[in-house]
């Protein structure tokens, strides 16, 4: 059932950023831009030269806001972890999850709940696979910071912060969690990595 909702919650989100404004801006990787740049002679006077130095400076800007290990940018919406930890399931003490109490901003023009925005994801490695973890929306403990868990899956207006708690099922306890930006490429620019106990 926890893989039919999140498989119908991530189609619903690639669905609705496909419908999305074709006025919305578009982020070109650093390293392609600035290969753009050199190989454009065309352009030789000293205002296209002030023009890629301001890019570059604003392309750094960028990837330092999003690269701190604890506070993720990803220009809609920003996640700030403020705690971890790792408790047992409310059904079954076997099962363990990872609960993110963190800060959400909503810098969309949609309502959304932190959990939907999709933007952290946790993986576990093992000697051959990387396994992204389910949600533990749940599982939480029945009087485990109750307003926070619900704010978890709360949709938060454009603009607005709250504090919440998303949470994922650990499927090695003992093995570290990585938790990382989502994006469909895997290329992630956020990483915290989580120790676990058994």
């Amino acid at each position: 059932m926890k893989k039919l909702l999140l498989s119908s919650a991530l189609v619903s989100l690639v669905v609705l950023s496909a419908c999305g404004d074709e006025n919305e801006e578009t982020t070109t990787d650093p390293v392609e831009e600035t290969a753009a740049d050199s190989t454009d002679s065309t352009e030789t006077s000293d205002e296209s030269t002030e023009d890629t130095d301001e890019t570059e400076e604003d392309t750094q800007e960028e990837n330092d806001s999003a690269t701190n290990d604890t506070t993720l940018d990803t220009g809609e919406f920003v996640y700030e972890i403020k705690e971890i930890e790792q408790l047992d399931s409310q059904y079954d003490a076997s099962t363990q999850i990872l609960a993110v109490e963190l800060t959400f901003t909503n810098n969309s023009e949609d309502a959304i709940s932190p959990w939907i925005s999709q933007g952290i994801t946790a993986e576990q490695e093992t000697d051959t696979t990387v396994e992204t973890l389910m949600g533990s929306n749940g599982l939480y403990p029945e009087d485990y910071k109750t307003e926070l868990v619900e704010m978890g899956d709360t949709n938060v207006k454009p603009g607005a912060t709250v504090d919440a708690v998303i949470g994922f099922e650990i499927l090695y306890p003992g093995e570290p969690v990585t938790l990382k930006e989502f994006t469909f490429n895997g290329d992630s620019s956020f990483e915290h990595v989580v120790e676990t106990t058994e």
